[in-house]
């Protein structure tokens, strides 16, 4: 492995929980499932809960879903953070987000709370918690 590389990656291990939240929220519009999998846990147990309720709850599934979703190429999102919560070991931050897409060639755009938890697992920040709760249109 290169020295720079092995820098960046010890740099990005001892990140702290906004900078690893930033690269987490920054790959998804990217569709970059490598830089997602980096901030998630290394444990089976995350949970990711999506907006029409659906519920899953291990990193295969989270990565599963995101692998799908990342293939889809006819969507685009943004993120508007509303809060920070930091501790000791666990982190959260809120986020408002826009999804627009088509389905059958008819536009779709909603709006949605995104919360995520991170956890220190480590002396890493690591996604535990991904929800994504529908704002009503109206």
């Amino acid at each position: 492995m290169p020295m720079l590389t092995t820098l960046l990656i010890a740099a990005a291990a001892q990140a702290g929980f906004t900078a690893t939240l930033e690269r987490h929220v920054a790959a998804i519009p990217r569709r970059d499932l490598a830089e997602i999998e980096a901030t998630i846990t290394r444990g089976d147990k995350l949970t990711l809960i999506l907006p029409n309720g659906k519920r899953m709850t291990t990193r295969a599934e989270f990565l599963a879903f995101h692998r799908e979703f990342f293939a889809d190429k006819d969507w685009s999102m943004r993120f508007e953070r509303q809060s920070l919560i930091e501790g000791k070991d666990i982190a959260t931050a809120t986020y408002r987000t826009w999804f627009s897409s088509t389905e059958d060639g008819k536009p779709i755009n909603t709006s949605s709370w995104l919360t995520l938890t991170f956890r220190k697992e480590g002396g890493e920040w690591r996604l535990v918690h991904d929800q994504n709760t529908r704002i009503p249109a109206s």
